[in-house]
């Protein structure tokens, strides 16, 4: 379904200066030619006919980015995508990129196959439908992720070839952190956590942060864990918690925050999360350590949390 265009037009007088101006299509005027210049969809003012559109818009671009698409690749496709076939200078000019980007942008889309040229000049771009577009990247990015699969053994014996070069001290062991973004590389890590632990793993989660790790399979994964300890949720018990023995699950009382997840492994490692489930599972920010300091003060808290939570019957 195609957006309906209200056209604004660009005049552009003899003396060399051009003025945007709303002018009817029946209006006549000496010494003038005419351009028309499509309305900006990612910049509309409230109470335009686009602007209902713009949170629809924001969610499909959104998606875009998490199948490797830029910001300004995603816009592209989705002004090709509901205006039709452009050229080049049209796609420039109703977004406002670089020129040289534009042909960049549409060069690369080809070569990702979710958009085509037609065989004319000017050379004018459209997009594929968003349905093969979703299956194309979703293919390229598995073929992507089986190469190097495939490739795993001998990277490996090619990299195990190279001498190391780091000099050994005899330096105390310095703790370590490493920041993850995205739901995706967070449940590996947990995942990790959970396959190596060999005492104890405790979880301390909101809802949300729970029904996530449900759906991510972390919570199957960490029921079948033979150091599965206990886990804290906060404010409200989930009803896809039945899995899971009620001697080891705990509410929290009603009224505390739900910003807080965290996840110990073994008095060994943690996975705190800065940014949790409140916000889009792209934006999820978490850290994780092997600071002891870090592991007894979330240890702690856990302890002290799960005494003054409420028992499940």
């Amino acid at each position: 379904m195609k957006i309906p265009l209200s056209v604004s037009w660009r005049v552009i007088l003899n003396d060399n200066t051009d003025t945007d101006q709303n002018i009817p299509m029946t209006s006549r005027t000496k010494s003038v030619s005419m351009e028309a210049v499509s309305p900006g969809i990612f910049n509309t003012e409230p109470g335009t006919a686009l602007y209902e559109q713009r949170s629809q818009l924001d969610k499909v671009k959104n998606e875009l980015l998490k199948f490797g698409l830029t910001p300004n690749q995603a816009k592209v496709y989705i002004y090709l995508g509901k205006y039709g076939a452009k050229t080049a200078p049209e796609v420039c000019n109703s977004l406002e990129l670089p020129r040289t980007e534009t042909y960049h942008i549409l060069n690369t889309l080809q070569n990702l196959g979710v958009v085509t040229s037609e065989c004319c000049q000017p050379t004018r771009f459209d997009a594929l439908p968003l349905s093969k577009v979703i299956r194309t990247l979703v293919n390229s990015e598995k073929e992507r992720v089986n190469t190097l699969l495939q490739n795993e053994k001998e990277l490996v014996e090619t990299w195990n070839k190279i001498p190391s070069f780091a000099v050994e001290t005899n330096e105390t062991k310095m703790d370590k952190l490493q920041m993850l973004q995205g739901a995706p590389q967070i449940h590996n890590k947990i995942k990790e956590m959970i396959s190596r632990a060999k005492e104890e793993v405790v979880l301390f989660c909101a809802p949300r942060d729970f029904s996530r790790f449900y759906h991510a399979d972390l919570v199957e994964l960490l029921v079948k864990s033979p150091a599965f300890e206990r886990v804290i949720i906060s404010q409200t018990m989930p009803e896809i918690t039945e899995e899971i023995n009620r001697e080891r699950i705990r509410i929290l009382p009603a009224g505390k925050k739900d910003t807080m997840c965290f996840v110990i492994k073994d008095f060994d490692e943690v996975l705190l999360f800065l940014r949790n489930a409140n916000h889009p599972s792209h934006n999820v920010f978490a850290v994780w350590s092997d600071s002891g300091s870090m592991i007894d003060s979330l240890r702690t808290l856990f302890d002290y949390s799960w005494e003054n939570s409420e028992i499940i019957y």
